[in-house]
């Protein structure tokens, strides 16, 4: 399967774990930053360090297994989202840019954030 991103013309946050062994595909982990690297137009990314495919957690609605549990990168992922949301609906905000600054900045990094 080789999905086509060329559409993907609208900004993105991906969020992707760089331990990811999903059985979607036999590529590993970097199948999943595809859309980052393949899309045109502005997109950002985030890697989580030593995240699988549930990236901490996130299994789905009621579903409790994972093999990825880790309630810090579940938090995480909810405060980056947020404010790259924020950010997106109002170009005034400044929450995605802080964020990303943050997460530069901590003593003990979760993840990474690329941008282009």
């Amino acid at each position: 399967m080789n999905p086509s991103f060329t559409d993907m013309t609208t900004p993105t946050l991906v969020i992707a774990g760089d331990r990811d062994q999903s059985p979607l595909s036999v590529r590993g982990p970097d199948w999943f930053t595809d859309p980052y690297f393949l899309s045109p137009g502005r997109k950002s990314l985030l890697t989580l360090f030593g995240a699988e495919h549930g990236l901490g957690g996130i299994a789905g609605y009621n579903i409790t297994e994972t093999t990825d549990e880790n309630p810090e990168r579940v938090a995480l992922i909810q405060r980056l989202t947020w404010a790259y949301l924020r950010s997106a609906l109002d170009l005034e905000d400044a929450s995605w840019s802080a964020a990303q600054t943050a997460l530069m900045e901590s003593s003990n990094p979760l993840g990474r954030i690329e941008s282009r």
